[in-house]
């Protein structure tokens, strides 16, 4: 059964992790018993001393293993070699991060003593185990906080399109990687295991820019042409073909559909492909973020403690 945790963590330490899209949580030697306590499946709440706000939900994903030679933080204190592999779920830009002051006196985990005196003494152990109602209530406000842009209802033209990707809380910096994080994203929420820069096959030479699988098994494949080669991008999505991907898409500037439907329009590969604009992309991932956080929330289905009926606001 899952356990719940909050991992504690400093601004410097958080901004190295966002870089990397918090693959993994590590902490001292003195947490290691507890460390091991942690298990694949379990859910992180990464909360930064300091500020006082809960800024990512993380799953694990292996057993606890010791590194003290790879050195991923800043901090020149410790290497926190005590260690889980992680997946992020949910991560708030800094400007939006969760204000726990705010959820205080409805979290079980801090006694009413603590409550009150002084609360910030229930969130220095580095790491701590809380009970599934607190993860929830938590989990509950930082989803409120997911404010995705909404598209204008009306045609909006590539320019705009770029412009405003250049603006959503994302990762990566460049328009080309941007555009790959956002199909990626979209990909994991939706139940795919979803990859940017991932082989066609474990031995194959070719990387696509974005896959989707279900399970291991092949689904979409896409190849992000802004800029380089249209017959590269074309030949690394028949190549996905030869090897069961069910679809291949080539996101391109509107400029370039006449080339590509050219280059295609002998090749049997036409006939799985679609074309998708940098608009139409952007439309996908903000609909489709807004649509998922109530999606996913009205699928739920597990026991909760609660003092009150929770009413999903818009």
């Amino acid at each position: 059964m899952a356990k719940y945790w909050i991992g504690i963590t400093s601004q410097q330490n958080l901004a190295a992790n966002r870089k990397i899209n918090f693959p993994v949580a590590g902490f001292s030697n003195h947490l290691r018993k507890r460390v091991r306590q942690v298990e694949p499946g379990d859910k992180v709440l990464a909360y930064v001393e300091g500020l006082y706000r809960f800024a990512a939900i993380c799953e694990v994903t292996s057993k606890y293993y010791y590194d003290d030679k790879n050195k991923i933080w800043p901090e020149d204190s410790d290497t926190w070699p005590c260690r889980f592999k992680t997946r992020p779920l949910l991560v708030l830009p800094d400007n939006e991060m969760l204000d726990v002051k705010k959820l205080v006196p409805q979290m079980t985990f801090i006694t009413p003593r603590q409550k009150a005196t002084k609360w910030g003494l229930a969130l220095q152990q580095g790491l701590i185990e809380i009970p599934e109602e607190d993860f929830g209530l938590v989990e509950s406000e930082m989803r409120k906080l997911m404010k995705a842009p909404q598209p204008p209802n009306c045609y909006f033209t590539e320019e705009e399109a770029k412009k405003a990707i250049m603006k959503l809380p994302l990762e990566k910096k460049s328009l080309h990687d941007r555009l790959g994080e956002m199909l990626e994203t979209i990909g994991s929420r939706m139940g795919y295991n979803a990859y940017t820069g991932h082989r066609v096959t474990p031995e194959h030479a070719v990387e696509l820019d974005v896959a989707w699988l279900r399970g291991k098994n092949p689904e979409v494949a896409v190849e992000i042409q802004i800029g380089g080669s249209i017959i590269e991008a074309k030949d690394k999505l028949a190549q996905a073909r030869k090897f069961n991907y069910r679809k291949v898409i080539m996101v391109i500037e509107e400029a370039q559909l006449p080339r590509l439907n050219a280059i295609v329009k002998f090749d049997e590969l036409i006939n799985w492909m679609d074309a998708w604009s940098i608009p139409a992309v952007y439309k996908l991932y903000t609909t489709g973020m807004s649509f998922m956080c109530y999606y996913e929330r009205l699928i739920e289905s597990q026991y909760k403690r609660k003092a009150n009926v929770e009413f999903i606001r818009e």
